[in-house]
């Protein structure tokens, strides 16, 4: 398996300009997809070699926005055999991708028209407008897609085996981090009045993910985030695992930095242990109603990454 990574300040300049390009495509998808709880809609798909947006409805037919990371290009196409190929190569900007994509939807039959305001970016500038983000290294971004699929494999060993609702690993281009959650069934209203908030947070969950990390903290990681937020764990720390992870209380969320798995000697356990150990001492804070179903055993044969091992908290 292969264990490079790069920190966000070794890739910035890619990572910033291919956030923005998957931004676009996750804000097409917004537009034309019919609206599910907790931002379902918006989820982009993983692949072996790349991130697409999934089916998008369009009139008569469906289409899709697909960037393979492999072979650096984009494809926008739809049901019907239309097909627009955008190469992605070091020098292209936000602004000329902006154009090219839209430009790319005409031409399939699918045009849309999306806001170009950057979301939850750190420098907020109109995509239509942007020259400044243009860098596109091979390399980086073909590592960042192979820690996406390490990252894919880890979580859905935790994710698989519960029951419920479950929402199994995704992309999300707001955050460029990929996710995932076990819900509870429990209702638990947001006190907030933001959008994303109040869509969002709705009941109790259980959210797992990878960031490659951003502008705050730069160490590419994985972590979990339970709501309600907790608002520290008092003495349970001692419950958490690997050695290395550590709950941040200004966050409310557990962290386990990429680097840490891949020195362990099975960094994907040591990231399910990471995930389980989270959510052991979130029901010792707060126990879900229906957790004995949850985590209820499954009935296909062994689950060697069943979250808990052989008890639930």
């Amino acid at each position: 398996m292969d264990k490079r990574f790069l920190n966000y300040t070794d890739w910035q300049d890619t990572a910033d300009t291919l956030h923005l390009f998957l931004q676009m495509a996750g804000k097409v998808k917004l537009e034309r997809s019919c609206k599910r709880p907790e931002w379902g809609h918006v989820r982009m798909d993983t692949t072996i070699q790349g991130i697409g947006t999934g089916i998008i409805p369009a009139g008569g037919c469906n289409f899709e926005i697909y960037f393979n990371l492999v072979r650096h290009h984009v494809d926008v196409q739809n049901s019907l055999g239309a097909r627009v190929r955008m190469p992605l190569a070091d020098g292209l900007s936000v602004a000329d991708f902006h154009g090219q994509l839209l430009n790319a939807l005409d031409t399939i039959g699918a045009p849309t028209r999306i806001t170009t305001a950057p979301q939850e970016f750190h420098d907020p500038i109109p995509f239509d407008q942007d020259t400044k983000h243009h860098s596109y290294d091979r390399d980086a971004v073909e590592l960042f897609l192979a820690n996406l699929q390490f990252a894919h494999r880890s979580l859905a060993g935790f994710l698989a085996p519960m029951r419920g609702k479950v929402d199994m690993p995704a992309f999300w281009f707001g955050t460029m981090d990929l996710s995932g959650n076990v819900f509870s069934g429990q209702p638990a209203p947001y006190s907030g009045t933001d959008v994303i908030g109040r869509n969002g947070f709705d009941e109790k969950f259980f959210e797992v993910g990878f960031w490659p990390g951003d502008t705050k903290n730069a160490a590419p990681s994985f972590y979990a985030l339970p709501y309600p937020f907790l608002a520290d764990i008092g003495t349970y720390g001692s419950l958490l695992e690997p050695p290395q992870a550590s709950f941040l209380v200004q966050e409310s969320e557990f962290v386990f930095r990429l680097e840490d798995a891949f020195s362990a000697p099975d960094p994907q356990r040591a990231v399910v242990d990471f995930c389980r150990s989270s959510f052991a001492i979130l029901q010792r804070l707060d126990r879900w109603e229906d957790l004995d179903w949850i985590t209820e055993p499954l009935t296909y044969g062994l689950q060697p990454l069943r979250p808990g091992g052989g008890k639930h908290p």
